[in-house]
């Protein structure tokens, strides 16, 4: 094998190698954008279900229209 086809062997192999890499980490970082997504969605679902209990006692369960 001659000089250029080790070269160009190892220029193939090396972009192959960050090509993976670079993939690799997009994908972490999807993942990780889907983890804060999931995260956002769970801290709202807590929220509605504490904005839809019940109220404290002395408030909103019975209304004064005698005045």
């Amino acid at each position: 094998m001659d000089s250029v086809g080790i070269a160009s062997t190892y220029a193939a192999t090396t972009q192959a190698q960050t090509s993976q890499a670079l993939q690799s980490e997009m994908m972490k970082m999807a993942a990780q954008q889907e983890a804060n997504l999931v995260a956002l969605l769970q801290e709202g679902a807590e929220n509605l279900q504490s904005a839809q209990a019940a109220p404290p006692p002395g408030l909103g369960t019975q209304v004064d229209v005698t005045a």
